[in-house]
């Protein structure tokens, strides 16, 4: 449950650092769920795999660039 909009981010892009775990995690898959598309960036490839399979999972789209 949220008190935005579900698509408040439809058509933008955000780049979140630090997303493979954490807040920066939990930052971009409620991005994702409000529409955005999600680019994430860190120092651990495999977690930040971990959290674009949990983002493509409930249909959002997500880039990796470690």
């Amino acid at each position: 449950m949220s008190v935005f909009h579900e698509r408040l981010f439809a058509d933008q892009v955000a780049w979140v650092t630090g997303g493979g775990s954490g807040i920066g995690a939990g930052i971009a898959v409620a991005l994702a769920r409000h529409g955005a598309r999600v680019a994430l960036t860190g120092r651990k490839a495999e977690k930040l795999e971990s959290t674009a399979a949990r983002i493509r999972a409930s249909g959002g789209d997500c880039l990796v660039a470690p």
